[in-house]
């Protein structure tokens, strides 16, 4: 068990960290909370204890020296690259959301290395990015249809076909091959619907009306 004057130089350890340093929310709850903890009963435990220093060392000179780096070293590609996995995780709804709302609020914001770690560089992320770079596999005034796995509102939306008016119509909401999205216009409508490119196909169904080309107005 700590001394109590293991305590003092901790609780005076967590208010320097508070008034000097700009750590995360996380970590000013629990230093806060720790602290009123110290305010009421002169006290802290052993496993609280453990978890200052945990925080701390992410403050020492050392370790804002390494943040520096990591910070400088950060490109406009990177940058670019973290929001457009941000917003894969913010569609998600489930896994990095703090840290995706934090990325997409503030442009300029870099979470430190460890967190780009887990969020950027995971199988997952790393699917996300590779379909934002890949080449749209059909071009602006292609005619495509519904392939039979897609949804079944767009089978009926796009009966006869639609005509992609714009390639990467959208942010890559999901980690798999073919969710790059397009803008379509169905033919026969005046508005189009972004799908994306796993449920289109550039073949004519069997059975469609063999005029629709001509229909086309390109």
């Amino acid at each position: 068990m700590a001394s109590l004057s293991e305590m003092e130089k901790c609780a005076k350890g967590m208010k320097t960290l508070l008034n000097n340093h700009e750590v995360t929310p996380y970590e000013r709850g629990v230093l806060e909370s720790m602290c009123e903890q110290w305010t009421r009963r002169s006290h802290l435990s052993d496993k609280q204890l453990g978890f200052y220093e945990k925080i701390a060392g992410n403050y020492t000179k050392n370790a804002l020296l390494a943040r520096k780096a990591w910070e400088e070293s950060f490109t406009d590609k990177s940058k670019q690259e973290l929001r457009i996995i941000a917003g894969y995780y913010k569609a998600q709804g489930t896994y990095f959301l703090a840290l995706a709302d934090k990325v997409l609020s503030d442009k300029e914001y870099i979470p430190n290395a460890t967190q780009f770690g887990k969020m950027c560089e995971n199988k997952y992320a790393k699917k996300v990015l590779d379909e934002h770079y890949r080449e749209p596999k059909y071009e602006v005034g292609k005619i495509v249809y519904v392939c039979s796995a897609a949804p079944h509102s767009y089978k009926s939306r796009f009966a006869r076909g639609g005509i992609i008016l714009q390639a990467n119509a959208g942010p890559i909401t999901a980690a798999c091959k073919g969710a790059k999205k397009y803008l379509v216009l169905p033919v026969g409508e005046a508005h189009g619907h972004v799908l994306e490119e796993r449920w289109l196909k550039a073949r004519k169904p069997k059975g469609l009306d063999t005029k629709l080309d001509s229909e086309v107005p390109f």
